[in-house]
């Protein structure tokens, strides 16, 4: 009861497909009735034709397809062109000519490609794929079905897929590859249903059966035909009928049901009668013939050999054999003149490249050359310092810190800047008392200058103070920006948090002058150094609190008055495991990207504010370089938090 009711819905929806299918019809009519546009004209002749006409009434549809490519070149619409060429070739493979239907559908195919038309490009695999399944050639069949199911993939034309998945599955039918034929079978049967486009559900419905009949499950055959014929809109598809019908006629004869064989074999036959279709007509007298031969009855197995000789020389007649032959011979030389272009094409490319490689490398050396040359000029101090800043800069550029080092740049300057100023202050107030000290000698006043060699004094060693505070950070600098050697050392996490919170800080400050933040830490006194590579943990933490600086910095342009942006970074030691938190309080991260800001080269930044790599290349560095692993936890529209874990 349960099946009953199932394939009672699918013939309702079936229906309801087919009256969809004329509204998509009258729309058009009313279309070109209120613009009269040729182009929308030719869209209702092919929606006719293909839709229509293909399985009802043979010469009408092929009357209107052949009006749609005249009109088509007439105005020189190329896609419709392209369209009608193949709507053309179906109705010629239906009525026998193989080879007029080959020499169109190679005829369609490089317009249709040249224009990326992809349903005419379909339609064009489909149609070779049906011909030589009807020739029986099933590895070229395959081949066909399978571009046109790729592609069909590809654009998502949920309308094509099911015939796709099914007319590949029959090749492989064809084949003897029963597995593969049922996989695509099923693929075709199960997306129908999902997609709830069952105008073509009757296709897998019958392969299905052409399967069970293979397996020799005569009975379960004769149930997905039945089945089948049921999904037919309107019950009018002569082509589909007939198939049905002489499959139920075969799985019949197979069970030595003579009377219902033949009661089939008859309704297949006047079915391809009425549909004009030489194969199956060939297909069907040829099953009668021998049936009535197995009878005896001679006179009615003379009379469908007689009719089944005639539309089987109306499909292979000598003469269409030897067309189709040089048909596909013209078409493979096609093929391989445009392989042979392509490949000639290639070639100059690679040819034209290594002049440019060759150039670049004769560019590159004389420029060594010529740098060699004035180097060896260079007296020996001068060489020394030459040669260092040289190893400085190869490091430099080889570094892959060289992002976060730019990142740093900004927060340096600033931080650099104050020892500076106190130096020139100093100096400057130093040059002053000396002038003093210098007319109170003249004057013999001699505690004034003792006064005054004090200041200077004190005031020197304040500059040198500072002067080595600026030491301090370009010597940091400096380990920061050389290579990485990835050897792990034990380091305070604590020290380079608080440096590089500092840092990032000072550098968009030194961005946008208008940018503030409350910075805020929670570091744990007692927490262990770990063993880490310091430039590479250096850098995830630069490139977290730098994320969260730019999040609280993008949320205070919109936000109101009330809002403070707030960075805290965390410290503390759990479970035998360090853990460094980063949190703001910025807009949060949406939960459709949380997946991918993990992944390279993706970023919500505007084009030249991020590369996309920053997030990316921290969780390499955590996760790969020290066994740990790095969380997310954030709401939208309030928090975002970054939690690095590392192994004690």
């Amino acid at each position: 009861m349960k099946k009953i009711l199932i394939f009672t819905a699918l013939f309702l929806a079936c229906y309801s497909l087919a009256i969809a299918q004329k509204i998509k019809v009258d729309s058009l009519q009313k279309a070109y009735n209120k613009n009269r546009q040729d182009t929308t004209l030719i869209q209702l002749l092919q929606e006719k034709s293909g839709r229509v006409f293909l399985t009802t009434n043979a010469d009408s549809g092929m009357l209107t397809a052949r009006q749609s490519l005249a009109l088509s070149r007439k105005i020189h619409y190329e896609s419709g062109e392209a369209r009608g060429l193949t709507l053309i070739s179906s109705y010629l493979s239906r009525a026998g000519d193989l080879p007029g239907s080959l020499k169109l559908t190679f005829e369609a195919l490089p317009k249709a490609i040249k224009i990326h038309d992809d349903r005419a490009i379909m339609g064009c695999y489909n149609s070779l794929g049906l011909t030589y399944t009807t020739l029986k050639d099933y590895q070229k069949a395959l081949d066909n079905f399978y571009k046109f199911k790729t592609i069909a993939e590809k654009t998502h034309s949920n309308d094509l897929i099911t015939v796709a998945y099914n007319n590949t599955g029959r090749a492989y039918i064809e084949l003897n590859k029963l597995d593969s034929g049922y996989y695509y079978i099923k693929k075709s049967y199960d997306f129908s249903l999902k997609t709830k486009m069952l105008n073509n559900i009757g296709y897998p419905i019958r392969s299905f059966g052409i399967i069970e009949f293979k397996k020799g499950n005569f009975q379960k055959a004769i149930d997905f035909y039945n089945k089948s014929i049921k999904t037919i809109p309107g019950g009018n598809n002569h082509y589909l009928l007939s198939e049905d019908y002489r499959r139920m006629a075969e799985a019949y004869q197979r069970e030595n049901k003579t009377d219902s064989c033949i009661y089939y074999g008859k309704l297949a036959f006047a079915q391809a009668g009425v549909g004009k279709l030489p194969e199956l007509t060939m297909l069907a007298t040829k099953l009668l013939a021998n049936v009535f031969k197995s009878q005896n009855n001679f006179a009615e197995a003379y009379n469908y050999e007689q009719t089944m000789i005639a539309a089987q020389d109306s499909l292979f007649s000598q003469q269409k054999t030897l067309q189709i032959q040089n048909l596909n011979f013209e078409e493979e030389q096609r093929r391989d003149a445009i392989e042979a272009a392509k490949v000639s094409y290639q070639n100059r490319v690679r040819f034209y490249v290594m002049l440019g490689v060759i150039a670049v490398f004769v560019l590159i050396a004389g420029i060594l050359l010529f740098a060699n040359s004035q180097r060896k000029k260079a007296n020996n101090v001068l060489h020394k310092t030459l040669s260092e800043l040289k190893t400085t800069q190869t490091q430099l550029v080889q570094s892959e810190k060289m992002a976060s080092l730019g990142e740093l740049t900004a927060g340096i300057a600033h931080e650099i800047q104050n020892p500076l100023n106190f130096v020139n202050n100093f100096s400057e107030v130093n040059t002053e008392l000396i002038d003093e000290m210098e007319q109170e000698i003249s004057k013999g006043n001699l505690d004034e200058i003792k006064s005054l060699a004090a200041d200077i004094k004190t005031n020197q060693i304040k500059i040198s103070q500072h002067g080595k505070r600026a030491d301090f950070i370009v010597k940091g600098m400096l380990q920061h920006s050389r290579s990485n050697t990835g050897e792990k050392q034990p380091t305070n996490l604590n020290i380079l948090a608080d440096e590089f919170l500092r840092l990032s800080f000072h550098g968009l400050r030194a961005k946008d002058k208008n940018f503030n933040a409350e910075m805020v830490t929670h570091f744990d006194p007692d927490l262990p150094k770990v063993n880490v590579v310091q430039q590479d943990m250096g850098r995830v933490i630069l490139n977290l609190i730098n994320n969260a600086f730019y999040a609280v910095n993008q949320k205070k342009k919109t936000a109101g008055d009330d809002y403070k942006p707030e960075v805290i970074v965390t410290t503390l030691s759990e479970n035998g495991k360090v853990i460094i938190k980063v949190r703001d309080n910025g807009m949060g991260i949406p939960a459709h990207i949380r997946d991918k800001i993990m992944q390279p080269f993706f970023t919500t930044k505007p084009t030249g504010e991020g590369t996309g790599l920053g997030l990316s290349l921290s969780y390499d560095m955590v996760v790969h370089g020290h066994g740990g692993k790095i969380e997310l936890n954030t709401k939208e529209g309030e928090f975002t938090e970054f939690t690095v874990t590392l192994p004690n």
